[in-house]
């Protein structure tokens, strides 16, 4: 075998190849299909659950944060400090 037929070779290998098995695409943003709500799957409509509702949680966790952002950071500061005075506390003789 030559130089040429070796490459003829190498080249019907790489496009003739084993060919890939057709597998079945999952679906990710689909709001269309959320739409027909009876015809979801259980897997898809806990997806659209949970789709749907991490802006609301996230909305509430931020909302409450920062209402009580300074009440969070006086337990924080009381904590640091108590923890800071516990060492130096009763000493056993």
């Amino acid at each position: 075998m030559n130089f040429s037929d070796k490459l003829k070779v190498l080249i019907n290998k790489f496009f003739n190849g084993p060919k890939t098995k057709e597998r079945e695409m999952k679906r990710v943003f689909q709001w269309r299909r959320y739409l027909e709500w009876k015809d979801l799957t259980p897997e898809e409509k806990i997806s659209a659950k949970r789709f749907l509702l991490i802006p609301v949680f996230a909305y509430l966790i931020i909302g409450i944060f920062n209402q009580n952002l300074s009440l969070i950071t006086l337990f924080l500061i009381g904590y640091v400090l108590y923890k800071k005075f516990e060492r130096g506390g009763i000493e056993k003789k």
